[in-house]
């Protein structure tokens, strides 16, 4: 069974009460290997028109940024970051990615690079569990233009 360590809440930013209405959800497995699993299910919509899941195995080292790319590809569907994931031969329809094996250490530096100037991204609420590879990664996100909390343990 898998043990999840991190989720993320993708969504709009609800002004008047401070919240989020989230769209998609994207939850850390770290067993085995990493693995960041998306979905798609919006709590508030009475019916769901379609349900995908994509999972991708991140780098251990970047797993944080690694997740942020998945919300400018998959969500966002930034067209910069369509076109340089196609340039480094990211299958954007794939439902699994292997970072490691998939993309080297200079494609994967394109791909951050644009991520972290991208001015519309969604609100995030990054909820992070004790033991978290990502709880030593959260310095990153000052590189981003984003309205993010993070829930962390105490």
């Amino acid at each position: 069974m898998a043990t999840l360590t991190a989720q993320i809440l993708i969504g709009g930013a609800e002004i008047s009460h401070h919240g989020i209405n989230p769209t998609h959800f994207l939850f850390l497995s770290e067993n085995d290997r990493p693995a960041w699993i998306l979905v798609d299910q919006n709590v508030f919509q009475e019916e769901q028109s379609s349900f995908f899941k994509i999972t991708w195995l991140p780098t251990v080292e970047n797993m944080l940024e690694d997740a942020l790319l998945m919300v400018a590809i998959h969500v966002l569907k930034d067209r910069e970051m369509l076109r340089i994931a196609k340039d480094v031969n990211i299958r954007t329809d794939a439902k699994w990615v292997e970072f490691y094996s998939n993309l080297d250490e200079n494609s994967r530096n394109r791909l951050y690079k644009r991520c972290r100037r991208i001015p519309d991204f969604p609100k995030l609420i990054i909820s992070v569990l004790k033991g978290s590879t990502i709880e030593n990664q959260l310095a990153v996100l000052d590189n981003y233009k984003m309205d993010v909390e993070v829930c962390r343990p105490i």
